[in-house]
């Protein structure tokens, strides 16, 4: 039951970071509003749950994540709720900022308590089925959004309300009381400094995306840099620091962020963009952009399923390099729209980033909280998701950027997707090289380890 409710709650709050992407028209006509309002409906989401998920992560060493799991069920139902009964953009914004913040409170309970739930080989399984259902959930979002559409873009809001309200009450029937395992204050300073950066982070790059004015771009800047400076000064005098000193110097956990961040980017963010090749330029409904885009979740699941608990216990470089070159890969084939006419020519590109992605994903979490004692899983953890969802934000508004700067330009559709892909390759290829030497000196490396078992270098 532990793996089923972290399960389904990680499938839902990834799903509804781009669930609505592909109902956005459906939206605009019915509130009768215009498609740059309606982009903070689908951003201010993302925005919320990257902002504040290292921040409830670190939380959740310090207080029952049990009750926080069950807390975040019900406040994703309710904010469900609300969306599928909003009359008017405002209402519906607000609502997408609480899913927002659910969002992060059951994100930041999930991987903690698969671990604490599971032991031994039965814990490398439980990791890998639950990065299945992650990558398998971030390439579907938009293929759910697309077939539930047919019955009318509150129909996608509908949908987790009794979910989400059932795994509320089975998460306090069922989980047993989580110990508290980092007791100690909280750094109020620093978690507000680093939710203010990432936030702005990421609403600077939608608007860089959107075409705002350069004031605002600079004033987003500026401010993101004066946010993490003052986050780095703050974490080196804090006493219970939002990132424990002996965490950030561990070679794993780093090249785990580095992956997570790049291969999400990479193989999640064009999504919107391709969404909208296909029915802009390629001339497919909603329903056939949903199965054109299905190939990659498809592929990542059964590749995740298949192989995931073997990955687990081999040098972890294995799957990460094999899995960022092969997402490279696919990432340079979006060139092929330039040549092979409709849909077909997405074939390579969403089954080599679907293979690629399903070889990385088993092995992320248990890669991230190997090294870790139990009292830095949970940050450790929401720090490489946190990663993740950074990483597709930045993708999707990078992928918007490119594409509405050649348009502008004259080229056509092809170009820009073309454009995206050859960027992306390029961010697979060099965060491989990266990866490999971070891990140079760290042989027999497995994803299998229980946290609080350090793996020393070679000698």
């Amino acid at each position: 039951m532990p793996l089923v409710l972290a399960s389904v709650a990680t499938f839902l709050l990834i799903a509804y970071t781009t669930v609505v992407t592909v109902a956005v028209p459906a939206v605009a006509t019915d509130l009768d509003v215009g498609f740059g309002t309606l982009q903070w409906v689908i951003d201010v989401y993302t925005i919320a749950l990257a902002a504040l998920l290292v921040p409830v992560g670190s939380l959740s060493d310090r207080v029952d994540r049990r009750t926080l799991l069950a807390t975040g069920f019900g406040l994703f139902a309710f904010s469900s709720l609300i969306c599928a009964t909003a009359g008017g953009t405002t209402v519906l914004t607000v609502g997408r900022c609480a899913q927002g913040i659910a969002a992060a409170m059951m994100f930041a309970t999930t991987l903690p308590l698969v671990e604490s739930s599971y032991t031994g080989r039965a814990r490398t399984v439980a990791f890998s089925i639950w990065g299945a259902v992650s990558g398998l959930a971030a390439a579907a979002g938009n293929v759910i959004g697309g077939l539930l559409s047919v019955f009318g873009w509150r129909a996608i809001f509908v949908m987790a309300v009794p979910v989400t309200s059932v795994a509320a009450v089975l998460s306090l029937r069922v989980l047993p009381r989580q110990p508290t395992h980092r007791p100690g204050p909280v750094d109020m300073v620093g978690m507000v400094l680093f939710s203010l950066g990432v936030g702005d982070m990421v609403v600077t790059a939608l608007l860089l995306a959107d075409g705002a004015a350069g004031w605002q771009i600079a004033a987003g800047t500026v401010l993101c840099l004066i946010s993490a400076v003052w986050f780095v000064v703050h974490e080196r005098r804090a006493d219970t620091p939002v990132f424990p000193r002996t965490m950030v110097a561990r070679p794993g956990f780093i090249a785990a962020v580095l992956v997570a961040l790049a291969y999400y980017c990479a193989s999640f963010g064009p999504l919107p963009v391709l969404s909208q090749w296909l029915q802009e330029e390629a001339g497919q409904a909603a329903v056939g952009t949903a199965l054109t885009l299905s190939i990659q979740p498809v592929l990542f699941f059964a590749v995740s399923a298949v192989l995931g608990p073997r990955l687990g216990v081999v040098d972890r470089r294995i799957p990460f390099l094999w899995g960022l070159l092969l997402c490279g890969a696919g990432c340079a084939a979006f060139l092929l729209v330039t040549v092979v006419p409709g849909w077909s020519a997405l074939l390579p590109a969403m089954s080599l980033t679907g293979v690629g992605a399903g070889l990385i994903s088993p092995v992320l979490p248990a890669a991230a909280m190997s090294d870790m004692s139990s009292d830095q899983t949970g940050v450790a953890s929401t720090t490489m998701n946190a990663a993740r969802q950074l990483g597709i934000s930045l993708g999707v508004a990078g992928c918007a950027l490119t594409v509405r700067v050649s348009r502008e330009a004259g080229h056509g559709w092809g170009f820009g997707v073309s454009a995206v892909g050859v960027v992306a390759g390029l961010l697979c290829f060099a965060t491989a090289g990266a990866v490999g030497w971070i891990l140079r000196h760290r042989s027999g490396v497995s994803a299998g380890l229980p946290p609080g078992q350090q793996v020393a270098p070679e000698q």
